[in-house]
């Protein structure tokens, strides 16, 4: 549990008319692969069911604390039980929350149950080089930048690169990652 968020099972229930205007708003998708196609409860549903009693993935409910609102989604993903590797995303559905430290927070404490409980000894993530608010999320938690693979996404007609990071467990330290908006 961090200062402001809690993090769940995301679970059919939070499938709500307000979610599904999240996955279907091109602002809150641009930059992710759900904002490819339209969802509806149906696709939804069959993407959930990737996550049921999963050993390698796992998606949670960013759940705000003092409101009990689910504001958006952090997965852990592809977990390779021998290299001890793992991918991680994250989707924040209410702009209003934008650029107020929760995806920072939400990755530090996703970043802490994968070292510490699964064993996992190095995340990665790739962020669309536009993306500039998770760039900073991720680097605030303690990501460095390993690679661009250059022009390998298509957004808004053009061809953009992805830039890869990653955190090996030493050299994540949750509680700087904590600290502040």
């Amino acid at each position: 549990m961090g200062s402001r968020l809690c993090l769940r099972p995301l679970t059919e229930a939070d499938v709500t008319t307000e979610y599904l205007r999240w996955l279907n708003d091109p602002e809150v998708t641009r930059f992710l692969e759900v904002g490819r196609q339209r969802s509806t409860r149906q696709t939804v549903r069959r993407y959930l069911t990737r996550f049921h009693g999963s050993r390698t993935d796992f998606i949670f409910a960013m759940i705000e604390r003092e409101t009990g609102r689910h504001i958006g989604n952090v997965t852990l993903n592809r977990i390779h039980r021998v290299d001890r590797t793992a991918d991680t995303g994250l989707m924040i559905g209410r702009k209003d929350l934008w650029g107020k430290g929760y995806a920072s927070e939400a990755w530090s404490l996703v970043l802490a149950h994968a070292f510490r409980d699964l064993g996992v000894r190095k995340v990665v993530a790739g962020v669309v080089v536009d993306n500039v608010r998770s760039l900073q999320a991720l680097k605030k938690v303690g990501f460095r930048v390993e690679g661009v693979l250059r022009q390998e996404w298509f957004v808004n007609g053009t061809y953009k690169d992805i830039v890869r990071l990653g955190l090996f467990s030493h050299e994540f330290e949750p509680k700087s990652a904590l600290k502040g908006g």
